[in-house]
C-alpha cells in the first residue's frame, strides 16, 4: 500500500492542496504540457486526446481503431478566473482498477493573479476530471467533475474544502472526490467526507464511497490489540465520559446512539460495502484516564443489513491501535467485548474508525460486504476508568482535596448528567474548599432551572455571612470565591432566576434581601419592580435604602417600563402603603417626567397638609417632573421653597431646585431664608446653576455679595463667595470678593481668591498679590493667592514663583512644598519663555519624585497667557 496523502495530524483546510500534489506524485510529475496528451483506449472505453494552452482546453474522443489527436476535438469552458492559470496547468494520466483511464487537469493558483472575488485566488488549485466514452456510448469527452481543490469557505472552524484523491490499488488507482471539514476530523487527522467515486463501470461518479482516512504508515505501526467477550451488560457504563462529536456517515444521521448507554440503539455507517474508513469521533476529557473499552456490536433487535466489524482502530490525538473482535459478533445475540488498553491513555478526543468486517449472515462470502445495503454496526462505546462501579455520591466525595484524582472526578461528573449535578448538590456542603470548587463547576453543567435553586441559595448564604464583617467594618477580607461564582451563573440564566431571586427577596434575612433584589434588578427589571415594592414597607433603615436603590436600577431599563406606567396608575398605586408609593416616585429618580401616569400620581400624594415625611421626600420628585415641564410640580416646589414651615423642608427644596431654571429667583430669595442651612442650600444650589452655565436673576451678585459681607454663619459666606465665583464677572462681585480677603475665616479667603482668579480680575491684582507675599497670611490661603495670580497671567510675579518652586526642592516644612508646588502650577500658565532653565534644577535625579513630576507637567502644560 502506498503512502496515504493524509499526514498532518492538525485539520487544514490547505490540505487538499497537499492531496492533490501527493496523488499526483504517486503518478509522476508531470511538468507544464506543451505536446498533447493521449490516454489509449482501454477494454470497452475509447481513446482521449487532451491539449492545454492559454487558449484553454481542447479533448476528443477517439475510437479504438483510430489515431487520436485533439486537433477538432471539442473545447472545454472552464471559469474566466481559471483561464489565465492555464499556462501553468498539466494533465496527470490516471489508470483505473479494470484498466479503464481517465485525466486529471490541474491548474494551481498560487502565485497567479486572480480576480478577489475569485474562490480559488491566491491558493489552492483547480482541478477537471476528464474521460473518454465507454465504447458505443456516444464519441464526447466526459466531465466527470470540476472545480476548486484546497480552497477554504466556511466559517472559522467550520471551514470546509474539496479535494480530490486518488488512491493506488493493487492495480490501477481509485479516483474519489470529497471535502475536507475542519469540524469532522479523526482526533485531528484530516478525513474525507462526502465522498463520491469514479464507477469505472459507467464512468460516473457515484456518491457514498468510504476512504481509509488513516494513512498506511500509522496502521503499521499501530499497536496490536484483542477484544475479550465478555456479557452483555459488561458494557453498560456507570458514567458516559465519551460523547460523539461527528461522524463520517451514519444511517439517519444517529451517530449520537453509539454512546447513549442504550444497547438497543446503534450507530449504522451509511456507505456501499463493508464501510472501511468509516468512522465517528468522541470528545472525552483528558483529565480522566482510560483504561480500555467496552463494547456492544449488535442492539437486541437487529439492523437491516447489519454487519459485525472484525477489525477496527481506536485513534488518539497521538496514539493509534487496531483491535481485533474474536468471533463475528453478529451471530452472539447480546454479546458484550472488552478492550484492555496496554497502559492508561488521557485524551480529549477519541475516535473509532472501521476497518475489515464479517460478512452478514446468508451472504455466502466475502464478496457480498460489496452490497450497498450491507451496514457495518456497533451498538455502544464504552469507556473504562478507574472509578467504573461507583456511585455519583462516591465521586463527588472524590472531589475533596483538588488534587489530581478529584479533578478526574470532576471531568467525569460534569459530562455525566443529572444524576451527577444531583449528588454534586447533595454533597457540596461536606467537601473543602478545594471540592466545593470543582463541585461548583459540576453543578455548572446543568440547565439553568437545576442550577438556579442552588446557586441563589449560595448568593443568600453568602451575603448573609459577610453581613457581620460589613457591620463591624472589619478589615475587607478576601473576595469569596463562592459568592462571586454564584452571581456569575445567576446573571448567565438571567430571567430564569427571577422568580427564585423574588422569593428570598420576599422571605430572606436583611442581607439575602438586599443582595436577591440587586441581581434580581440587573437580570429581570420588570419582574423586580412589584417584587421589591412588595418587599419595601417591611424594611428599615440600611435595607430599606438598599432595596430602593435595587428599584432604582430595575426602574431605568426599558424592558420595566410597561411594569412602571402600571405600577403608577392611580388605583394600583392607592393599593400600596404610602411609604411605598413614596419609594417608586424616588426610584424613578429624573425618568419621572417620561413615564406615562407619573405626574397623576406624584399630584395623587403632594398636599401642603401632608405630614412632614412625606412633603420632604416628595420633593426629588417634584424636581423631576418640573424639569420635564410639568406645572403642578414646579409650582409645590415654589411652594415648598418659599412658604412650608419646616425649614427641613425647605432645605430640601433648595438642593433639588439647583436643575430648575425656572426656580432660581426662588432660590435667590431663600439666600436670606431666616434658617442658616436653608440659606447655605439655596446659595450652594445658586453656585451650581452658575457653574451650569443658567443666567441667574438680576440682582444675583449684590444679593450673594450682602450674605459675603454681613452673614454670621462662615459657611454661609464661603458658599455666597463660591456662587458668586461661578457667575459671570461683575464689578459688584468682584468688589464684594476682594472686601472677603479681610474676612476673618481662611476658608472665605481663599473661595474668594478663586473667585477672583476665574473672574481674571486683574483690576485687583494688587489686593491678590498682597496675600501671595503675606508671610503672615494662611499658607492655603497664599497658595489660592499665587494660582489666582496665575490665573490673571501676573507676569510680575516669576520670580517670586521660581524662587517658591526652587525652594520646595528642600524644604524646610509643609509650607514650602504647598507653596512651591502652587507656585508651579502658575508658572506652567503664564509659562514664559525662559521656563525650561528656570525648572532645569527641578528635573535633576536629586528632586523628589513627586516634585519632579510636577516641575514636567508645568513644562509641558499648554500656555494659557500671550507673551
Amino acid at each position: 500500500m502506498s503512502r496515504s496523502p493524509f499526514r498532518s495530524r492538525r485539520p487544514r483546510i490547505g490540505a487538499a492542496v497537499g492531496v492533490i500534489a501527493a496523488s499526483s506524485t504517486l503518478l509522476g510529475n508531470a511538468a507544464a504540457q506543451v505536446a498533447p496528451v493521449v490516454l489509449p483506449h482501454a477494454a470497452g472505453q475509447q481513446a482521449l486526446a487532451v491539449r492545454i494552452d492559454p487558449g484553454g482546453i481542447t479533448a476528443r474522443a477517439c475510437p479504438a481503431a483510430a489515431a487520436c489527436a485533439p486537433d477538432g476535438g471539442k473545447v472545454l469552458a472552464v471559469p474566466s478566473e481559471v483561464a489565465p492559470l492555464l499556462g501553468s496547468a498539466r494533465v496527470v494520466p490516471i489508470t483505473l482498477a479494470d484498466g479503464k483511464r481517465l485525466a486529471k487537469i490541474e491548474a494551481p493558483a498560487a502565485g497567479k493573479p486572480a480576480p478577489a472575488s475569485a474562490p480559488g485566488a491566491g491558493s489552492g488549485s483547480w482541478a477537471m476530471l476528464l474521460a473518454a466514452p465507454l465504447a458505443g456510448k456516444g464519441a464526447e469527452p466526459i466531465v466527470l467533475w470540476s472545480g476548486w481543490t484546497g480552497v477554504a469557505t466556511g466559517e472559522h472552524g467550520e471551514g470546509r474544502s474539496d479535494v480530490v484523491v486518488v488512491e493506488p490499488l493493487g492495480s490501477g488507482s481509485r479516483v474519489l472526490v470529497g471535502q475536507l471539514r475542519e469540524d469532522v476530523t479523526i482526533c485531528g487527522r484530516p478525513a474525507l467526507v462526502g465522498a463520491s467515486e469514479v464507477d469505472p463501470r459507467t464512468m460516473t461518479l457515484l456518491k457514498g464511497a468510504s476512504f481509509q482516512n488513516l494513512p498506511a504508515e500509522e496502521r503499521r505501526a499501530a499497536g496490536k490489540l484483542a477484544a475479550e467477550r465478555r456479557e452483555a451488560d459488561a458494557a453498560a457504563p456507570a458514567f458516559r465520559l465519551l460523547r460523539p462529536t461527528a461522524a463520517s456517515s451514519a444511517v439517519g444521521k444517529r451517530f449520537a446512539e453509539i454512546a447513549d448507554g442504550d444497547p438497543k440503539t446503534a450507530w449504522s455507517e451509511g456507505k456501499a460495502g463493508a464501510g472501511r474508513g468509516e468512522f465517528v469521533s468522541f470528545s472525552s476529557a483528558d483529565e480522566v484516564g482510560i483504561t480500555g473499552l467496552g463494547l456492544r456490536i449488535k442492539p437486541p433487535d437487529g439492523v437491516e443489513g447489519g454487519a459485525a466489524p472484525r477489525t477496527l482502530f481506536v485513534a488518539t490525538p497521538d496514539r493509534l491501535f487496531q483491535v481485533s473482535l474474536p468471533e463475528d459478533a453478529w451471530l452472539k445475540e447480546s454479546a458484550g467485548y472488552e478492550v484492555k488498553l496496554p497502559e492508561e491513555i488521557r485524551a480529549s478526543c477519541l475516535a473509532v474508525v472501521l476497518d475489515e468486517a464479517y460478512a452478514p449472515r446468508g451472504a455466502g462470502d466475502r464478496g457480498a460486504l460489496a452490497a450497498p445495503e450491507v451496514r457495518v454496526t456497533i451498538a455502544e462505546v464504552a469507556a473504562r476508568t478507574a472509578f467504573d462501579g461507583q456511585g455519583p455520591a462516591a465521586l463527588v466525595g472524590a472531589l475533596a482535596g483538588g488534587g489530581e484524582r478529584s479533578r478526574a472526578a470532576a471531568a467525569l461528573l460534569a459530562r455525566s448528567g443529572p444524576e451527577a449535578v444531583e449528588a454534586a448538590i447533595a454533597g457540596y456542603d461536606k467537601l473543602d474548599a478545594a471540592g466545593r470548587q470543582l463541585a461548583r463547576g459540576v453543578i455548572d453543567t446543568a440547565p439553568c432551572a437545576a442550577q438556579i435553586p442552588f446557586f441563589t441559595a449560595r448568593l443568600a448564604s453568602g451575603a448573609s455571612a459577610a453581613a457581620p464583617r460589613r457591620a463591624s467594618r472589619a478589615a475587607a477580607p478576601e473576595p469569596d470565591p463562592e459568592l462571586h461564582h454564584a452571581r456569575d451563573r445567576i446573571r448567565r440564566c438571567g430571567r430564569a432566576a427571577a422568580p427564585a431571586l423574588a422569593e428570598i427577596v420576599k422571605g430572606g434575612g436583611a442581607a439575602a434581601k438586599v443582595a436577591a433584589a440587586r441581581e434580581l434588578a440587573l437580570v429581570a427589571p420588570a419582574e423586580a419592580i412589584p417584587a421589591l415594592l412588595d418587599a419595601l414597607p417591611g424594611a428599615r433603615g440600611a435595607t430599606r435604602r438598599d432595596l430602593r436603590a435595587a428599584l432604582a436600577l430595575a426602574a431605568r431599563s426599558e424592558r420595566a417600563a410597561p411594569v412602571v406606567e402600571e405600577e403608577v396608575q392611580i388605583d394600583r398605586l392607592r393599593a400600596r402603603p404610602e411609604d411605598a408609593q413614596l419609594d417608586l416616585l424616588r426610584a424613578l429618580g429624573p425618568s419621572l417626567g417620561r413615564v406615562k401616569g407619573g405626574s397623576a400620581a406624584f399630584q395623587a400624594l403632594a398636599s401642603a397638609s401632608a405630614p412632614f415625611a412625606r412633603r420632604y421626600l416628595l420633593q426629588a420628585p417634584a424636581a423631576a417632573l418640573a424639569r420635564a415641564g410639568e406645572a403642578p410640580a414646579e409650582a409645590y416646589l415654589r411652594a415648598s421653597l418659599r412658604k412650608d414651615a419646616d425649614p427641613h423642608v425647605r432645605l430640601r427644596a433648595a438642593e433639588v431646585a439647583a436643575e430648575v431654571p425656572a426656580l432660581a429667583p426662588d432660590l435667590l430669595a431663600a439666600a436670606s431664608d431666616p434658617d442658616v442651612r436653608v440659606r447655605e442650600a439655596a446659595i450652594v444650589a445658586l453656585s451650581r446653576a452658575a457653574s451650569a452655565g443658567a443666567r441667574l436673576p438680576a440682582g444675583a451678585a449684590e444679593a450673594l455679595a450682602a450674605r459675603l459681607a454681613s452673614d454670621p454663619w462662615t459657611f454661609v459666606r464661603g458658599g455666597a463667595a463660591l456662587a458668586i465665583g461661578a457667575m459671570p464677572a461683575t464689578p459688584a462681585g468682584d468688589r464684594a470678593l476682594v472686601g472677603a480677603l479681610a474676612d476673618r475665616s481662611p476658608e472665605v479667603r481663599g473661595r474668594a481668591l478663586d473667585g477672583l482668579g476665574a473672574h481674571r480680575a486683574t483690576a485687583h491684582i494688587e489686593a491678590v498679590r498682597d496675600r501671595a507675599e503675606d508671610k503672615e497670611e494662611d499658607v492655603e490661603v497664599r497658595a489660592r493667592a499665587i494660582l489666582a495670580l496665575g490665573a490673571m497671567c501676573d507676569t510680575s510675579s516669576v520670580e517670586l514663583w521660581t524662587r517658591l518652586a526652587l525652594r520646595a526642592k528642600a524644604p524646610i516644612g509643609e509650607r514650602d512644598q504647598r507653596l512651591g508646588s502652587a507656585a508651579l502650577a502658575a508658572l506652567g500658565a503664564v509659562h514664559p519663555a525662559d521656563l525650561p532653565a528656570r525648572l532645569k534644577p527641578l528635573l535633576d535625579k536629586d528632586t523628589p519624585h513627586g516634585l519632579r513630576e510636577t516641575a514636567r507637567a508645568a513644562l509641558s502644560a499648554a500656555p494659557q497667557c500671550r507673551r
